[in-house]
């Protein structure tokens, strides 16, 4: 008879209800709080005057759409895990997935994801229309990623890229702001970026096995994304240094720059992990794990802020 459902014997057994949280990953819905770009980087309008009873509104319709999207990617993370489960057990890390371990039953993960959508979509809806309809595209687009476009070499990337501009743009209409055209770049580069180091990652840790873990790594090579790493990363850095001095929604004295070295210092101290001590690791729990880095996110966002504050 057939084991592929049991767990590893390698695996140390959970109770069900930490399995199903970790197997939602809570751990990456801070990439949710890309929702929140529209209200920092937007026009004056939104800030003025700048009074709590004109901010307050916004920041907590913000705020919901931020815990509202963290159900719904949920959703997509548990589908993704039940499609992936036999090529997550080839994997050294991944076979401790809950699902793949066998801790988390095929039933049970996708009775949560229906749930787990059923609740997101209509309170998005009351929320705002076109921000549930954002959330609605991303939450049918990541389906077909499940079950077949992530094969897809470079469209696996694309589609990637698109859900982190689908939040920036969902931020945005959820406020009803406009949001710069500079934002829609630098969160696509950044999201290039990241995606890019996320397939590199895999592709050295598993070599010649990358491909039964992963089909779209079968169409890559070491050196096409490597250099597709290069390209990404100078192309965020070179994006954000423009936006800070020529978009029209920063202070025209150019004192946004004043939020570049943070930004410089958390690229590439990311590619030093990823490249050294921690290069067996995923890329998202290095970005959300690392002391340095969450100290570059928090003076990024407190200069951010204060020159945003202080024009």
């Amino acid at each position: 008879m057939s084991t592929t459902a049991d767990a590893p014997a390698t695996t140390v057994q959970r109770s069900v209800v930490p399995a199903l949280i970790a197997a939602m990953r809570p751990y990456q819905w801070p990439k949710n709080v890309i929702v929140f770009a529209a209200l920092i980087f937007t026009t004056g309008d939104a800030w003025q005057p700048r009074d709590l009873d004109s901010l307050w509104p916004l920041l907590w319709r913000t705020c919901a759409l931020f815990g509202l999207w963290s159900l719904a990617a949920s959703a997509t993370y548990l589908l993704n895990d039940v499609r992936d489960r036999e090529n997550d057990r080839l994997h050294p890390r991944k076979a401790r997935r809950p699902i793949a371990s066998g801790e988390v039953s095929v039933g049970l993960a996708l009775a949560v994801a229906a749930v787990l959508t059923a609740v997101a979509l209509p309170l998005t809806f009351l929320l705002d229309t076109t921000a549930a309809l954002i959330l609605a595209g991303y939450s049918a687009l990541m389906v077909a990623y499940s079950f077949g476009l992530k094969t897809v070499a470079i469209l696996d990337i694309i589609i990637l890229t698109g859900g982190v501009v689908a939040r920036a743009a969902a931020g945005a209409t959820a406020i009803d702001v406009d949001i710069s055209p500079w934002l829609y770049v630098c969160s696509s580069f950044a999201a290039l970026f990241f995606a890019t180091s996320k397939r590199w990652a895999e592709y050295r840790q598993l070599g010649p096995e990358a491909a039964r873990h992963r089909p779209a790594l079968e169409g890559y090579s070491g050196d096409v994304l490597g250099q597709m790493l290069t390209i990404t990363a100078g192309g965020a850095l070179l994006s954000y240094a423009l936006y800070t001095i020529e978009s029209a929604r920063v202070p025209t004295n150019g004192s946004m720059a004043l939020t570049l070295p943070f930004v410089a210092f958390g690229l590439f101290r990311y590619l030093l992990l990823l490249n050294g001590e921690r290069k067996t690791d995923a890329p998202d729990r290095i970005l959300f794990t690392d002391p340095q880095l969450l100290l570059a996110v928090a003076g990024f966002v407190i200069t951010a802020l204060a020159v945003l504050a202080s024009n």
